[in-house]
């Protein structure tokens, strides 16, 4: 499987939460004009200054509000018991349907 190439403009901001905190990473984005930043973990080698630490949490809220009331639109639930790939398809065509009918 082909990985997508993602185009960022210079100097973008990239906000992650606690589970991206990976130095070697951060460096080679910094090495790209790339600023990640992730939601630090207490014992981070690496802190935010306080007034940088509230505003990732401040847009990582909103980013994760927006994610999970598009979520909720498509009534999906978190897992999908299916024994064959057939059974599988089968239950995401008929939850998209749902979805598409409970939107009229």
């Amino acid at each position: 499987m082909e990985k997508k190439r993602q185009d960022l403009p210079e100097h973008s901001e990239i906000l992650a939460d606690k589970a991206y905190n990976h130095y070697e990473i951060e460096d080679v984005l910094a090495e790209a004009n790339l600023d990640l930043r992730p939601i630090r973990k207490k014992n981070s080698l690496r802190r935010l200054p306080p007034w940088k630490a509230y505003l990732v949490q401040h847009y990582r809220k909103i980013i994760e509000t927006a994610g999970s009331m598009i979520e909720r639109l498509f009534l999906l639930p978190k897992s999908i018991d299916a024994v064959t790939a057939e059974g599988f398809e089968l239950k995401v065509v008929l939850f998209t349907l749902a979805s598409r009918i409970n939107c009229l």
